[in-house]
């Protein structure tokens, strides 16, 4: 994990000057997402989903993915109100807290690190955790703290398209071959393994395209308080739901690292849709990614 991490922090910063020298756009990151969602992402999932070896204690994962954001909000949510911030900021601290960016970035950088880690089960902990987690929790809180007036609310239409996803799809079409006993042929996997293995190096480049530090001196408190939660104590914590729920192993391990991944970037778009402050948000983003291209190996060392 150590080299992959080196390796992502090398291209996002490859992203960052392709940006700075005119060479790409912050207006082509849209695209680059819509590559990801739509063919990159999918066949990861259905690759690693087709090959896993299924344990009933994956269906563990999403629970434990669950209770560790439920740690977190309760945590953020205490912090902002000890610190009586009004709740733009507030809403925005417990946003960039809560759910981090395990597909993105949790998942490809698991299934390129090798031994240690279960690839299914960060395919669980991201697509029946965070991935529900993103349009439910992250969306009401948004709401109730960006926009007062119209109180909480999920946009349940957005639920109903997100759960339509292609990465979804492929995760039901991944579990079908493999409780089917459908063993794929070389060369039938060889097209989603070209696919899947584009997907850290272009999500990489994206986070580079959308780095923005100015103004994130003012900001340091904040943007401390989210770095030492969600790349540190996060993992704490996701260790020891873990052990709760009886997990060991490479599931166990997979589900702390997946716990210590960097801010959400769709929290940024959420935050920023429902009127939080966007300038927390986007600096947890950036802080919390770069960052964690060090703090992950550290977890890794540790763990493993």
């Amino acid at each position: 994990m150590t080299e992959t991490t080196f390796a992502a922090l090398v291209v996002i910063l490859a992203g960052a000057v392709a940006r700075r020298a005119g060479v790409l756009r912050r207006e082509d990151g849209p695209l680059l997402v819509r590559v990801v969602i739509h063919l990159t992402l999918p066949a990861l999932v259905f690759l690693i989903l087709a090959r896993a070896d299924l344990d009933g204690t994956l269906l563990l994962v999403p629970v434990a993915g669950l209770a560790i954001h439920a740690a977190l909000l309760l945590l953020a949510a205490g912090a902002t109100r000890v610190w009586g911030m009004e709740r733009p900021r507030s809403g925005a601290l417990i946003v960039a807290t809560a759910v981090g960016n395990t597909g993105f970035f949790g998942l490809p950088l698991i299934a390129a690190s090798g031994d240690g880690f279960s690839q299914a089960a960060a395919v669980m902990y991201d697509s029946l955790a965070t991935g529900i987690l993103t349009w439910t929790s992250t969306v009401a809180i948004a709401s109730a703290y960006g926009r007062v007036e119209e109180g909480p609310r999920i946009d349940r239409r957005q639920v109903v398209r997100s759960l339509m996803l292609p990465p979804n799809w492929a995760l039901v079409a991944g579990l079908a071959v493999n409780l089917a006993g459908v063993e794929l042929s070389a060369a039938a996997e060889r097209p989603f393994e070209i696919l899947g293995a584009a997907t850290l190096p272009l999500t990489m480049v994206y986070a580079g395209l959308m780095i923005e530090g100015r103004g994130l001196a003012r900001l340091w408190g904040e943007l401390t308080f989210v770095v030492v939660v969600k790349l540190g104590l996060a993992a704490v914590i996701g260790y020891g739901i873990a052990l709760a729920l009886g997990l060991e192993g490479d599931v166990l391990h997979t589900v702390v690292i997946m716990a210590a991944m960097p801010t959400a970037m769709m929290s940024l778009v959420i935050g920023a849709r429902e009127g939080l402050r966007t300038d927390v948000l986007a600096g947890a983003v950036v802080v919390t990614t770069l960052l964690a291209t060090l703090t992950l190996p550290a977890w890794r060392e540790l763990l493993l």
